[in-house]
């Protein structure tokens, strides 16, 4: 199978601001013959953009999706058109970009607007009869028909990964989906639209099946449950009834204990200002009585001081001694006895008529006495009132705690009855038997849609057979191709080996065998009894150049070593000493493939990238031929104007500079 891949002859941009050339020739011309190519200039001076107007005045404003089983997702999707218009300050309103690219013996001429990348003509020569198309889709079609292919799809995805290996790239070597695809698209031509119409019929039907599935499976539970209810309906509904009844009967006795409680309360309110009213009566009827008592003392204590006096008052009254504050009950009484017996209070002796004593008058004795008395009946007025307050408090929270107790056994009826409630049947008879049909209907969908996915599961069997079968006929070739390429470039040993892999198409169904390569890299720090095989075991410059060199000999293969390989940042990932290798790697590519043209987009950098990638040509004026230089056609950036001659000193280092 060979596939004619584009070889870019010529590209022309005009008008377009980013790029005003020289005051002899504005825009940008450039002439590509086969061989390496460098467009050389610094960060912001439109090196990766020159690549990507190459890219899209050839695929227009388009690119291919991820790599995946993805069911009717369209593989072609769309790219921002204004994405070179937004890059200057005129928005390209005037800027065209042309190129000419050989298919084989066919040359295509293409021109667009990097306005809104519109097509404005493209023409066709080296066919019979020469082909001019003025729309989109016709030139999509053209497209794939001078490549080879049967779809635009597969050539934009041939384009996009193996000929263009831009910033924006999708791994191959370490994506089996993608190798899937590529060789789909490549091995199987013809079939290719098949396998995809298949690949996305399988995915769809099965994730049909699965979703209808998931619906069969909630209305089967939904169905079942409903007539585990039907069955059980009558049992439910007596349960129902006796918890409902349970509930009336409690909330009931709870309405009856809530009146008793407020009538405890009323009660317990009067009680409590009753007691209130004895308490104050009693303090009132103890001060008074105390007011008498005191009169009477200061009667019997007549001709004492005031101090002497009150020190006296105070052990009668209050039994207890000021001096050592102990109780002095004996004293009192002792005190009490002389006073009566009219005998002075100090030192016990009798007094005669003549001492200035004052009496207790009987009066007093009897306001004392009937003073006394009412602080009796006070006190016991109190005491009545607190006991009939503790009656009513101790029968307030007796009823309060029965109704604590049945407000519980209501709650707890109601959760009852709730429950069986729940367990009534929520459909009649007749919603269970449309359900019972509407299931029937999903399962024969079910079924449906899983027989067309084994279907076309049974076709996929047939052409994957034979892409498998077309994918080993090209296997040693592109393993050899790859080891020629990467044994000069890699110290460890290395090797592509044909790893086919097994997976599914959808998340159900069968499992097929896709055709796949990966590689096995040797570990220098094992001493190469570990063997790398996966992406994350690499290095970073491991993994790109692996993908390169993949890429590198599927051009070599399949497009008999005719074709271009356009790479953003080449000498990015390597090392100094790696930089040698990768110049050496691109130099043999164009030396060993008269027929392929290499463009490269790099920094101004010293080393021996650049070199090494132009020795094949021995003169600075002959590798000056060769380099693209954006410092004399690009609109200079603020570093270029304030360091050009910096910058032209390192480019004219760089072109004198020869491969060792």
């Amino acid at each position: 199978m060979t596939i004619r891949f584009p070889v870019f002859q010529r590209l022309d941009i005009d008008e377009y601001q980013l790029y005003p050339g020289v005051p002899d020739s504005p825009g940008l011309h450039l002439d590509f013959t086969p061989g390496p190519w460098i467009v050389l200039g610094v960060n912001g001076l439109g090196k990766s953009t020159l690549l990507l107007i190459l890219k899209h005045v050839l695929t227009g404003p388009a690119r291919i999706r991820g790599a995946g089983f993805t069911g009717d997702r369209s593989d072609v999707l769309p790219v921002d058109p204004r994405f070179f218009a937004v890059r200057v300050g005129d928005n390209a309103h005037a800027a065209v970009a042309t190129t000419e690219v050989r298919f084989g013996s066919a040359v295509l001429k293409v021109r667009r607007r990097l306005s809104d990348l519109g097509l404005v003509e493209a023409t066709v020569r080296g066919i019979d009869p020469v082909e001019q198309v003025g729309d989109e889709e016709s030139y999509r079609a053209l497209i794939a028909k001078i490549m080879g292919l049967s779809r635009f799809e597969d050539a934009l995805r041939v384009l996009d990964r193996v000929t263009f290996y831009l910033e924006a790239r999708e791994p191959l070597l370490w994506n089996l989906a993608a190798q899937f695809e590529l060789f789909r698209a490549i091995l199987t031509p013809d079939k290719s639209e098949e396998l995809r119409r298949l690949e996305g019929d399988i995915v769809s039907a099965d994730s049909s099946a699965r979703n209808l599935n998931a619906v069969l499976y909630k209305l089967v539970n939904r169905r079942d449950t409903q007539q585990a209810k039907q069955d059980s309906a009558a049992e439910t509904r007596a349960r129902l009834a006796k918890a409902t009844a349970e509930v009336e009967s409690s909330e009931a006795e709870e309405i009856k204990l809530q009146h008793a409680l407020e009538a405890a309360e009323e009660r317990r309110s009067d009680a409590r200002v009753e007691l209130k009213r004895a308490d104050r009566a009693a303090d009132e009827a103890a001060q008074k009585y105390e007011e008498i008592k005191f009169e009477v003392l200061r009667h019997a204590f007549a001709g004492v001081s005031p101090n002497e006096q009150y020190v006296f008052l105070k052990i009668i009254s209050e039994r207890v001694c000021l001096a050592c504050g102990n109780g002095a009950e004996a004293a009192a009484e002792e005190l009490e006895r002389r006073r009566s017996e009219n005998r002075c209070l100090v030192c016990g002796s009798q007094r005669h008529s003549q001492d200035k004593v004052v009496s207790t008058t009987s009066a007093m004795q009897a306001k004392a006495a009937e003073a006394f008395t009412a602080l009796q009946t006070a006190r016991e007025a109190l005491q009545d009132a607190g006991e009939k307050y503790r009656a009513s408090e101790q029968h307030y929270r007796s009823v309060e705690d029965n109704l604590e107790i049945v407000r519980r056994r209501v709650d707890a009826s109601k959760r009852d009855a709730r429950r069986w409630r729940s367990k009534l049947p929520a459909q009649d008879q007749a919603a269970l038997a449309r359900d019972e049909d509407r299931i029937e209907t999903l399962r024969r969908e079910v079924l449906n849609f899983r027989k067309e996915r084994d279907d076309a599961e049974e076709k996929i069997a047939i052409l994957l057979s034979e892409l498998k079968a077309a994918t080993e006929s090209i296997r040693e070739n592109l393993e050899d191709k790859f080891q020629t390429h990467a044994q000069d470039f890699f110290a460890e040993k290395v090797r592509l080996v044909y790893a086919p892999r097994k997976d599914r198409i959808g998340q159900g169904g069968r499992v097929f065998e896709f055709p796949a390569f990966e590689i096995e890299l040797t570990s220098g720090a094992t001493g190469g009894n570990f063997v790398r095989r996966s992406a994350s075991q690499v290095s970073l410059s491991q993994r790109e150049y692996l993908d390169l060199i993949f890429r590198m000999s599927l051009v070599e293969t399949f497009g008999s070593a005719s074709g271009s390989f356009v790479v953003d940042g080449p000498e990015g990932s390597v090392d100094a000493v790696f930089a040698e290798k990768a110049g050496n790697l691109f130099s043999a590519l164009a030396k060993r493939t008269s027929g392929l043209t290499v463009i490269l987009a790099c920094n101004i950098v010293d080393g021996a990238f650049i070199p090494h990638t132009l020795r094949a040509y021995k003169t600075p004026d002959a590798r000056s031929g060769r380099v693209v230089n954006l410092i004399d056609l690009a609109a200079p950036t603020a570093a270029l104007v304030a360091l050009q001659n910096e910058y032209r000193f390192a480019v004219d280092k760089i072109l004198a500079q020869d491969a060792r």
